[in-house]
């Protein structure tokens, strides 16, 4: 129950802030129809954008696998919270109404620290004081459908649906006198997402972009797919098809999983700041 109502809370949020993103995108609407005069001034934004550069996220994963306690990474496992990786983005206007959105990254995060208690991974008991190796690897490549409902020279506004292909790796062990402990675990899953989307220009060189979505499916007893996102990215060219940005994501992911090598529960909040280099044309 306490799971559902996490939920509820959850779209209740993604769909105040995809009524801003709308409300935002029918004022623009507005203005630009009341100024018809004023639109050749306004540069072309770019059909075809890549971006790449340094993400820094904050990440927050708890694991559940074949019915054992829920072991959260950072207080159990004592991985970083914090990481930095490169992310690579791209943007491509294929049509008026259509384009498509692409992007990935990777976070990997490894420790080896003495817990403070008995951890259990599957049917492997690790006891307190031991060290613990432990390295938890993710992988996210994204696809994003882009619809265009809205089509002006400041102003872009529509609907996506879109995918996320997540892979995780979980590596624990740990050496006893007589033996060693070892849990492997990998698993690979497409993530749904849907929501809007928005494109604005400010200024001549200056582009805002935001993107909100959510889903949430059960199709057996024994899977799950919940995921949120919020993405916002500022872009300025200050030479030609040359410009810099910035980014902020949220991202959470709840997945149950019933596939070979990880059969329970995986728990993602992903939230950070990109500083990239784009080319647009």
């Amino acid at each position: 129950m306490a799971s559902k109502i996490s939920s509820i809370k959850r779209a209740i949020v993604f769909l105040s802030l995809g009524l801003f993103l709308s409300g935002f995108a029918l004022s623009a609407f507005a203005q630009e129809e009341t100024k018809p005069a004023e639109q050749t001034k306004w540069k072309k934004k770019p059909n075809f954008a890549l971006k790449l550069g340094a993400f820094f996220p904050s990440v927050s994963a708890k694991v559940q696998v074949d019915g054992g306690e829920e072991i959260d990474a950072e207080d159990d496992l004592l991985l970083d919270k914090n990481a930095t990786t490169l992310r690579l983005d791209g943007d491509i206007r294929i049509a008026g109404w259509f384009g498509l959105g692409l992007g990935y990254y990777g976070v990997s995060r490894e420790s080896s620290k003495v817990i403070n208690k008995d951890i259990q991974i599957g049917d492997t008991v690790f006891p307190v004081n031991q060290t613990l190796n432990a390295k938890l690897t993710n992988a996210f490549y994204n696809v994003d459908l882009k619809f265009y409902l809205v089509n002006k020279p400041r102003l872009d506004f529509g609907v996506y649906a879109g995918a996320y292909w997540s892979k995780v790796k979980l590596n624990v062990d740990a050496q006893e006198a007589d033996r060693r402990l070892i849990e492997f675990r990998q698993a690979s899953t497409i993530i749904p997402s849907v929501g809007l989307h928005l494109s604005y220009t400010l200024l001549r060189n200056l582009y805002f972009y935001g993107k909100a979505g959510y889903f949430y499916l059960e199709p057996t007893k024994r899977t799950k797919f919940e995921s949120a996102t919020i993405d916002l990215n500022l872009d300025y060219y200050f030479w030609k098809f040359l410009g810099i940005g910035v980014k902020y994501e949220y991202s959470f992911f709840d997945l149950n999983l019933d596939v070979a090598d990880y059969h329970g529960n995986l728990k993602y909040n992903i939230s950070g700041v990109q500083a990239y280099a784009t080319i647009g044309f």
